[in-house]
């Protein structure tokens, strides 16, 4: 009886109670304009509503941020964010997990269901507001329901002190609450292991980030002083991040209200985020969608070749290209014709041998090793 208890309490917390006033009003006139509320319901995987509440600007936006607030919290959480957001002319998303809040479920998985729900999220808001670019926004558990599984149409992550292993965060959880010592409450949680994963239908090894997503620009944030979720799991992360990342060092502990100026930080940099996105690699000119757009043109097993617009555009901003979302994107001229495509991709008729990966020194690598006598080998694209 008394484990059945205890797994009730991770499986089943006490649900953060509020009113509709919490959501904050329907409108809201700003300095650039007026923000409108939207109270939504979404039905995610499993068949539950999700209560949801979109924030727009207007004049309208196709960016939006959306928070995944953290364990036992709710949607009220991230609601005193959707002004600072607007005025930074950003739509604000805020929601309930299943089995938070106002919205149906049970049972929190920590993340295992959970980052399902983010997926629901997107596509709705996508098609229901026309929104093209998104920024996850995640706090504790949010944080790290993020960084279980790629998201579509995602332009950023704000990580606010994730933690990376299930099983360590209860430790700390059960330390919180008690006071027994540490290798008493690792012997209870083995026991309670068990039940909590087949009473939730899922293994705590589910719930354990291995590395950063180097793919997506990320932001870090974490505090010195928080004792539950130890800032050495963001740095970690942090280090292991090898694309575009920063970094934010805040006083606090884990639950402590976030100030004005760490806000108006984080908006700032989404800001910046959806504007390099959408000047270096937007959805019209990603390399992906070119292969598609012109496929037609370029054959199974041709080079692709692109637009002069497009191409203008990246002879430009070549020297920025590591700045955007598809850094891995390389663009050169081969026989006189301008290719763009990822780098594992480096050529679709291609030497068989190449040296290093960088276009300045690739023909002189061929020239030494290769010569001028060169066998080509032909390689599908579109596979």
């Amino acid at each position: 009886m008394y484990f059945e208890q205890e797994c009730r309490k991770f499986l089943r917390p006490r649900r953060l109670e509020y009113q509709m006033f919490d959501l904050g009003p329907e409108r809201l006139s700003l300095a650039n304009g007026t923000l409108f509320k939207h109270e939504i319901s979404i039905i995610n995987r499993q068949g539950h509503q999700l209560k949801c509440s979109f924030f727009q600007i207007n004049p309208l936006s196709d960016c939006c941020i959306i928070y995944c607030h953290g364990f036992n919290g709710c949607q009220v959480e991230g609601v005193k964010y959707a002004h600072i957001a607007a005025q930074y002319n950003l739509n604000f998303c805020t929601f309930d997990f299943q089995g938070c809040g106002h919205s149906q479920g049970d049972l929190i998985t920590f993340g295992y269901l959970e980052q399902n729900d983010i997926t629901c999220i997107i596509l709705d808001i996508k098609k229901r507001f026309q929104q093209n670019q998104f920024i996850l926004w995640g706090r504790s558990l949010g944080a790290t329901t993020i960084q279980l599984k790629k998201q579509p149409y995602v332009s950023g992550y704000v990580l606010d002190s994730c933690f990376t292993d299930l099983n360590k965060a209860c430790v700390k959880m059960i330390q919180k609450s008690t006071s027994l010592p540490k290798l008493i409450i690792k012997s209870v949680l083995y026991l309670l292991k068990g039940k909590i994963e087949s009473q939730g239908n899922f293994k705590f090894e589910d719930i354990k980030i291995q590395r950063a997503d180097s793919s997506v620009p990320t932001l870090y944030i974490c505090s010195d002083q928080d004792t539950l979720i130890k800032s050495k799991n963001t740095i970690g992360l942090y280090q292991q991040h090898n694309g575009l990342r920063d970094l934010i060092k805040i006083q606090g502990e884990h639950n402590d209200s976030r100030s004005v100026q760490l806000i108006n930080q984080i908006c700032c940099w989404c800001k910046e985020r959806f504007q390099i996105n959408r000047q270096y690699s937007c959805h019209e000119s990603s390399p992906i969608e070119i292969r598609k757009k012109y496929q037609h043109l370029a054959g199974r097993s041709s080079l692709i070749r692109t637009p002069s617009d497009i191409i203008s555009k990246y002879d430009l901003n070549k020297q920025n290209l590591n700045h955007c979302q598809t850094q891995s994107t390389s663009v050169f001229k081969y026989n006189n014709q301008h290719i763009i495509q990822p780098k594992q991709l480096y050529f679709q008729e291609s030497p068989q041998k190449i040296f290093g990966q960088q276009t300045q020194f690739l023909q002189q690598k061929m020239n030494q090793q290769i010569g001028n006598s060169i066998k080509f080998i032909r390689k599908p694209i579109f596979d």
